[in-house]
């Protein structure tokens, strides 16, 4: 069964959740009132979270969490898996760590997006060799602690490896990525780079462990021309359990989003 679950902002403000960190508490009412199964959390760091706290009201509302999206530290830290400088890989390692303990008190995974873009001129067997190397301390103790890591398929605007589909298995090929290493497959970036949704599913195949909704224009489905139905629906074909999160800029309004969440998760548990 695949669970739906949105982006929510529960420390800093995100362009991607209808409502900034200051009224997390409503935005948690309004997934649970539209019909969500779950969130999906922007975690910067843990200096004042009480992950417990966040467990609880989660669990108050009928919630869970599908996955823990780290990428705010990118540019409010300076965080990233590939420098030059090994002290910010040791300091992104440790974010990690701190993502992948609260992981596990909250039974999610711990996404890896903006984390891995980097400004170190790399071809991409140097890329993926460098990612291999940075992420293997954190991906073996993701193992242990039983989380899952889901590496984001991100466009080439956003990042200089890795875009598509089949560059994501490339890289589980050649990094001989343990099961506990899964894709985030986003409709937007793959709009861009995968020019065959439904071969995209196929090729990722049990690798594909998170799905993130959103239109062309990467606002909320229905204002572009992304065939998100059939796409949910090709999802269900391939036997898909994983999460679809509504992870969209607030276009064309906070408000549409908010009102509109709604109907639209009728119509996708319809597909």
């Amino acid at each position: 069964m695949i669970t739906f679950s949105a982006t929510l902002a529960c420390q800093y403000d995100t362009l991607f959740s209808p409502f900034p960190a200051a009224q997390f508490s409503r935005g948690l009412d309004w997934l649970a009132e539209s019909g969500f199964d779950a969130a999906e959390l922007c975690i910067n760091d843990y200096e004042e979270l009480d992950v417990k706290s966040l467990r609880h009201a989660l669990r108050r509302r009928g919630l869970g969490c599908t996955t823990i999206a780290t990428g705010q530290a990118r540019k409010r830290d300076g965080l990233t898996l590939l420098s030059a400088d090994k002290a910010v890989v040791r300091r992104t390692q440790t974010r990690l760590f701190e993502h992948i303990d609260a992981a596990a008190e909250l039974s999610s995974h711990v996404t890896v997006g903006s984390l891995r873009v980097t400004t170190l001129p790399l071809d991409t067997a140097q890329y993926m060799n460098e990612l291999a190397a940075a992420l293997h301390p954190c991906v073996e103790y993701a193992r242990r602690n039983g989380v899952v890591l889901i590496l984001e398929a991100l466009n080439r605007y956003e990042v200089s490896q890795l875009h598509s589909a089949q560059e994501m298995m490339d890289y589980m090929a050649f990094s001989d990525a343990p099961e506990n290493v899964g894709v985030l497959w986003d409709m937007f970036h793959a709009s861009i780079e995968d020019p065959d949704f439904t071969q995209a599913i196929a090729t990722l195949g049990a690798r594909l462990r998170h799905v993130h909704l959103a239109d062309s224009n990467r606002g909320f489905p229905g204002y572009g021309h992304m065939p998100v139905e059939e796409i949910v629906a090709a999802l269900r074909q391939a036997e898909y359990q994983g999460a679809v999160s509504l992870e969209c800029l607030c276009r064309p309004s906070v408000q549409t989003v908010i009102d509109e969440a709604e109907s639209l998760l009728a119509k996708l548990r319809q597909r």
